[in-house]
C-alpha cells in the first residue's frame, strides 16, 4: 500500500512540472485590427461633386481633396476623378458616372510607400465600390486575395471581382426602352464577373471582355443575358492603357504615408533673456505621419500644418 501511495506522489510531481504548452495547445495570435484606409481625388477635371451618402451634404472635389467610404462621387458629362487608394489601387471615373465607396479597410503599416515602386498591397485590403451609371477604368496593383483581400465593383446586374490587373467596366441602366448593360473589358490581369442571382464566376483574361444586359421592359436581373468571353476590340484596348498612362503619370510622384501614425520630434530649448532671465521652453513637435487607429486622443492643440494622408502632384 505505502509503494502504491509513494508512486502516485511521484507521478503526481512529474505532471506538476511539466511545461504548461506541453498540456495545453496555444491560441493563435491575433492579428492586428484593420484602420480605415485612405483615398485622395488625385486629378479632378471639370465639375465633380462628393456626397456623404450619411448626411447628404455635397461638396466640389478638388486635386488633393480627400475621399472617405460611404461617399458618392458624381462627374458631369466630360469630367474625370482619378482616385487613389493606400492599398496601391487607382481609379479614373469618367463623366456622367455615379460611383459610391461602400467600404474600403485594411491591415496597417508602418513603412511610407511611393505607389509608383508599389507592386503588390502592403497587408491585406477590402474594396467595395458601386457603380450606378457610367465607366471607370481601374489600375489595381496585385492584392494578396489568398490572404483575404477583396476588391469588388458591384453593379445592379453583377459585379466585377479585381485580383490585380488593368481593366474597363461601363453599367449604362436602362432608359427609353433601351435594355441595360455591363461590360467588363481586360487589359492585362484577370478580372472575374458575377452575374447577378449566379452562383458561377466568369474569368475574363487579357484582351478579353464580356457583356451582361438585361429585359428593359421589367429590368429583373432575372431577365440578364450574359454573353461568352469575346476579343476586345484594339480600339477599346487602346483607350484603357491612354486611361492607365494617365493615371501612372498623375500617381507618379504620389507617397502613400504609414497608417500606424508617429510621435513628432521634441521642441527646443528657448534661448537665454538678455536679462539673465530663463529661456522659454520650446514647443512641442507637431504629430508625425498621416496615419494612426484614432484610437489616441489628440494632443491639447492641433499640430501647426495639416500632413495629407496621401501626397502627389498631378
Amino acid at each position: 500500500m505505502l509503494k502504491k501511495i509513494l508512486i502516485v506522489i511521484i507521478l503526481g510531481a512529474i505532471v506538476g512540472f511539466c511545461p504548461v504548452d506541453a498540456q495545453t495547445s496555444p491560441s493563435p495570435a491575433a492579428g492586428p485590427a484593420r484602420v480605415k484606409g485612405r483615398i485622395i481625388a488625385a486629378r479632378v477635371v471639370g465639375r465633380a461633386n462628393a456626397i456623404s451618402k450619411a448626411t447628404g451634404q455635397t461638396r466640389t472635389l478638388h486635386d488633393g481633396d480627400l475621399v472617405t467610404e460611404q461617399t458618392q462621387i458624381v462627374t458631369a458629362p466630360g469630367a474625370s476623378v482619378i482616385l487613389v487608394f493606400s492599398n496601391g489601387a487607382s481609379v479614373d471615373v469618367a463623366g456622367n458616372s455615379n460611383l459610391s465607396v461602400d467600404q474600403f479597410d485594411q491591415d496597417p503599416f508602418s513603412t511610407d510607400l511611393k505607389l509608383s515602386d508599389l507592386k503588390q498591397e502592403p497587408g491585406t485590403s477590402t474594396t467595395k465600390l458601386s457603380l450606378s451609371r457610367g465607366e471607370l477604368v481601374g489600375k489595381v496593383v496585385h492584392l494578396n486575395v489568398d490572404k483575404g483581400s477583396e476588391f469588388t465593383v458591384q453593379t445592379p446586374v453583377g459585379a466585377a471581382g479585381v485580383r490585380g490587373t488593368t481593366f474597363q467596366i461601363v453599367f449604362t441602366p436602362a432608359e427609353g426602352g433601351q435594355a441595360a448593360f455591363f461590360q467588363v473589358t481586360t487589359s492585362t490581369g484577370v478580372v472575374a464577373v458575377i452575374p447577378a442571382n449566379s452562383l458561377n464566376g466568369i474569368n475574363i483574361p487579357s484582351g478579353k471582355q464580356v457583356t451582361i444586359t438585361y429585359n428593359a421592359n421589367n429590368g429583373t436581373a432575372s431577365q440578364a443575358s450574359v454573353s461568352a468571353p469575346s476579343d476586345a476590340s484594339a480600339a477599346a484596348l487602346t483607350q484603357i492603357e491612354a486611361v492607365a498612362q494617365t493615371i501612372a503619370a498623375t500617381t507618379a510622384s504620389t507617397t502613400i504615408l504609414s497608417n500606424t501614425g508617429s510621435t513628432g520630434g521634441t521642441g527646443g530649448t528657448g534661448s537665454t533673456g538678455s536679462t539673465g532671465s530663463t529661456g522659454s521652453t520650446g514647443s512641442t513637435g507637431s504629430t508625425g505621419g498621416i496615419g494612426g487607429t484614432n484610437n489616441t486622443p489628440p494632443p491639447p492643440a492641433p499640430p501647426p500644418n495639416n500632413v495629407s494622408p496621401l501626397t502627389g502632384t498631378d
